[in-house]
């Protein structure tokens, strides 16, 4: 299973998924609708050979490393597939949740994250670069109680179409998304924009575009060497604008946790050095992935074998 399959089916949710999630909330309850997901994991589990070996890929690369084997605890085995999977349902499920506007009874934790209510009450904008780990959907809940503006930035295919869902869902909220166009200049432009205007804007800067020729640079993530895209790491030298590392951590049952770390304050950088100023990012961003996904061993979501693929 390469990216680019993966991202045709586990992306953003369709329109059809936003109601079956909202319906069975509302219906059944979330004790409920977790035993109803739990079912269909089971399901998928016995049925989806490829998802179960992406699944261990990732959790025998996890407990190669010292601090993986003592995160885990024991070699990968059939339970702690099943549990990673679960793990990534309750993801999708909250994600329909989230985005069909019954978020009521999430619950909210912060660490760091107070840094965006300074930059948003002195009108200044900054970038976050997320991963494809915890749920980054919940910036929505962030964005509407505390009258935040952001911006996401992924490979949706259909940004109009999500945007219009989200306005009908609430209309207040201040989450919107921007697709990002592996062979248009717009997208960078449109984050220009909104980063100058005070803005904030997430980027998932784990993944490398599908059939993308764009430039990438090399870090070793979990005792193995990766790619990432060196676009989102060019920016915030570009722009002189402030970078976080940034996710939002599944914490307990409806209680999410948002988490930013600091990667550079936002000093312009000359053309010369912002090569070199990217890839210095770049190490930055993949020692807190790596931190975190130790810390969060089951809510890595890239179902496939990030290593291979990315060679």
């Amino acid at each position: 299973m390469n990216g680019e399959h993966w991202t045709k089916i586990a992306e953003v949710g369709t329109a059809r998924a936003l109601r079956i999630g909202s319906w069975i909330q509302r219906r059944v309850g979330r004790r409920a609708g977790l035993l109803l997901l739990r079912i269909a994991v089971a399901y998928f589990f016995v049925r989806n050979a490829r998802l179960r070996r992406a699944s261990r890929q990732y959790l025998e690369r996890l407990h190669s490393i010292p601090a993986g084997r003592a995160a885990l605890g024991r070699p990968p085995d059939a339970r702690m597939v099943f549990r990673h999977i679960y793990e990534f349902a309750i993801n999708l499920y909250d994600r329909t949740l989230v985005w069909s506007g019954a978020i009521d009874h999430m619950s909210l934790l912060h660490d760091g994250s107070g840094k965006l209510f300074e930059l948003a009450g002195s009108g200044r904008g900054a970038l976050l670069l997320g991963a494809h780990l915890g749920n980054f959907d919940m910036l929505w809940l962030v964005s509407r109680k505390y009258k935040l503006v952001v911006n996401v930035v992924a490979f949706f295919g259909n940004a109009e179409r999500i945007n219009a869902l989200l306005e009908a869902s609430d209309p207040s909220a201040g989450v919107r998304v921007i697709d990002l166009d592996p062979g248009s200049i717009g997208a960078a432009l449109e984050i220009r924009s909104r980063i100058e205007r005070g803005e904030f804007v997430v980027i998932l800067a784990d993944r490398l575009p599908p059939g993308s020729t764009s430039r990438v640079a090399e870090a070793a993530l979990l005792g193995a060497p990766a790619r990432f895209p060196l676009a989102p790491f060019l920016l915030p030298g570009a722009l002189g604008c402030p970078v976080y590392f940034a996710l939002c951590a599944r914490r307990g049952d409806a209680l999410y946790e948002t988490i930013l770390r600091p990667l550079a304050r936002g000093e312009r950088v000359a053309r010369r050095d912002r090569e070199k100023h990217a890839q210095e990012l770049v190490q930055a961003y993949v020692s807190q992935l790596e931190q975190f996904c130790v810390e969060l061993p089951y809510q890595w979501f890239n179902f496939y074998d990030f290593w291979e693929a990315n060679r």
